[in-house]
């Protein structure tokens, strides 16, 4: 029998994490994560329904049993104890299952989780990476963050996130392990089955042979890595129990010898790094068949009922028809399909503010349903185009229609993109309007990354190429939560490498690379003129930078996803810094951007009001999905302020100007 599963999920404790940090809390992707893994026996989920209502329909489509927990006073979780007695009990009586899922980042489930092991169950954690407690990561035998799973976010960028003591502390202990079995050199694939072992939290990763001998590279005083018949290896950098001939045929890798000859480290093929963008935009959560019959649909519905339903309406029906049909595809589903058409412009809110609550038209260039299919499927394509990646319509029609031999469909695509004037060829190349190879060059928003770039001089000795960027890239992220100015220096630097290869259309060279970097280096350059120099007024524009890059149509949205709660409450907070006022949050955790929107556009202080209105009208020009994302917050009822609902209202007379 297959391994057996049982998933219980503490669904206040991550619903509410979910939705102060603006992320889409949907289950489909967390399901399907699992069902790779097993099968699901038992799906148990804990909360007060009448609360979490709008996320019955998802659970529901994913044949999960929803336990009613009632709550006895505002801001206690009693599905804790519920979850608990339920667990335990399946342990004792269900000797089949093999593996107990607890999703929360609650420390309160460590106990339990040590009894499923001591039964001899395998455990699996998974939670919130800002909010899951230490002794809960310990407890399981594994640990997977919910936004990794949410936003398929693996491989090297997802270890690089873990803290850096505990990277090198594992490390150390890992090879140690090895070295006193007598089993040095390693193989790559035997540590890191090790580093699981030792930190679970390494299961997040997925890494394959090539991430993880780059990522090692970045540890040269602990670790060598070596090569020897095509494999490669690691030891301690400074063992001494192996013979020269007992290393014979092992090649030492040169990290710096790399970095001189630009193109050493093995790329990623153009194919993965296409499958990369398509998994970003979620177009993977649906096979072909139904992405092309749900956006004909779609079509059809908006054709004969112009004007007439909201967004979530629409879906509804849809989802009630197809139902009817026998057909189990969730709102989620439908929802994931239809940002396809929003991404390209194909509907029109009137003069509305776009939103799932307003009535919805298609847009009036959309003249058939080819049209409407052919706009949607275009996002695509423009994608690829934006992160800056060379064209192989073989390799773009194989990932989007299944068919490699469908180039001419691509032709088709390319062609919407150009007559939208989203796209233009220039010498047989696709790039965005402008003229230049970055073409945000001369947007004004940029002059302060333009400027810092311009002042820094960089070492004669620096080798100018893509792998030196991607290892100060590395580095700057290692050393952001210890010292911002230092990791600062390291990302401009990494993104002036990277302009200048971009601008020389080096082979490699990415604009989503250059944007990934001029994000990181705004956000922390933002951080460390507020935070260590307080120097609030000039830390606003590279808020906005990284605001301006990090758009919820883009790529860059689910790379950088986690950083993006944390930039607008800090940008707003800094109203109140800015004025030598202090901001008094109306509970005992920190407050969430809706909550900070309202403090502010409410405050008896008119100064407060006049400046947070001034950076706000600046952030609604540059980002208004945004601002749409803070508005459904405060609907949602995540402030208890009598006026959220008309800061709301004057937020979105804002983006209507």
């Amino acid at each position: 029998m297959s391994n057996q599963i049982a998933v219980f999920i503490d669904f206040e404790n991550v619903a509410l994490w979910a939705e102060q940090e603006f992320l889409d809390l949907e289950l489909t992707p967390l399901m399907d994560f699992l069902a790779a893994r097993g099968q699901i026996a038992v799906k148990k989920v804990y909360g007060d329904w009448s609360r979490f209502s709008r996320y019955r329909e998802d659970l529901m489509n994913n044949a999960v049993d929803l336990i009613q927990i009632y709550s006895v006073r505002a801001g206690k979780n009693r599905a804790d104890i519920r979850l608990a007695l339920d667990a335990f009990e399946f342990a004792l009586t269900h000797e089949f299952i093999d593996t107990f899922v607890i999703v929360s980042g609650d420390s309160d489930f460590g106990p339990l989780v040590n009894r499923l092991r001591e039964r001899g169950r395998y455990t699996l954690g998974i939670g919130p990476r800002d909010v899951t407690h230490p002794l809960l990561i310990k407890a399981c035998d594994e640990f997977i963050y919910l936004e990794d799973i949410l936003e398929e976010q693996t491989g090297l960028n997802a270890v690089l996130t873990l803290d850096p003591e505990i990277v090198q502390r594992t490390l150390s202990s890992a090879l140690r392990i090895h070295e006193q079995q007598g089993d040095l050199p390693v193989p790559l694939s035997t540590l890191l089955k090790t580093l699981m072992l030792l930190e679970p939290a390494f299961g997040q990763a997925k890494l394959n042979t090539i991430q993880l001998q780059e990522w090692l590279n970045g540890f040269s005083e602990i670790v060598t890595v070596l090569t020897k018949d095509g494999r490669t290896y690691a030891m301690p950098a400074d063992f001494v129990g192996i013979t020269g001939d007992e290393l014979d045929g092992y090649f030492e890798i040169d990290e710096s010898l790399m970095e001189e000859s630009d193109g050493e480290i093995p790329k990623p093929s153009l194919r993965l790094q296409y499958r990369q963008i398509f998994n970003r935009l979620k177009m993977t959560s649906v096979d072909f068949t139904t992405r092309r019959d749900v956006l004909r649909d779609i079509y059809r519905e908006l054709h004969a009922r112009p004007g007439v339903r909201t967004t979530d309406q629409l879906l509804e029906d849809l989802c009630v028809a197809y139902e009817q049909q026998g057909l189990l595809r969730s709102k989620t589903t439908l929802r994931q399909i239809w940002q396809m058409g929003f991404r390209q412009r194909a509907f029109d809110y009137g003069d509305k503010v776009a939103s799932v609550h307003v009535p919805v038209r298609l847009d009036e260039d959309v003249q058939s349903e080819a049209d409407f299919v052919q706009r949607a499927e275009s996002g695509f394509v423009y994608a690829v185009i934006n992160a800056g990646l060379p064209l192989e319509k073989n390799e773009l029609a194989a990932i989007l229609l299944n068919d490699s031999e469908e180039t001419g469909y691509i032709d088709e695509l390319l062609k919407d993109l150009s007559e939208r004037e989203l796209i233009e060829e220039r010498d047989g190349v696709y790039l965005l309007p402008g003229h230049n190879a970055i073409p945000f060059r001369e947007e004004p928003v940029f002059r302060p990354i333009l400027h810092d770039m311009k002042q820094m001089s960089l070492p004669d000795n620096l080798p100018h190429t893509l792998d030196k960027a991607r290892s100060l890239a590395k580095t700057a992220m290692l050393q952001r939560s210890q010292d911002f100015a230092a990791s600062a220096r390291s990302y401009l630097c990494a993104c002036k490498l990277q302009w200048e290869a971009v601008e020389e259309n080096r082979a490699g060279a990415t604009l989503e690379d250059l944007r990934w970097y001029l994000a990181s280096y705004a956000s922390v350059k933002a951080g460390e003129l507020s935070q260590i120099h307080r120097d609030y007024a000039r830390s606003r524009p590279y808020y906005l930078v990284f605001f301006n890059l990090v758009q919820e149509d883009d790529p860059l949205w689910g790379r950088m996803r986690g950083l993006i709660n944390p930039m607008l409450s800090y940008y707003w907070i800094n109203a109140w810094r800015e004025l030598g006022l202090n901001m008094i949050s109306p509970g005992s955790g920190p407050a969430s951007p809706a909550e900070i929107a309202v403090l502010a556009a409410t405050n008896d202080n008119q100064q407060l009001c006049a400046l947070w209105f001034e950076m706000t009208n600046e952030l609604a020009q540059i980002n208004p999905g945004l601002l749409l994302r803070v508005i459904s917050q405060i609907r949602l009822g995540r402030t208890e302020n009598p006026q959220a609902m008309q800061v709301a209202e004057t937020l979105e007379h804002m983006l209507m100007q």
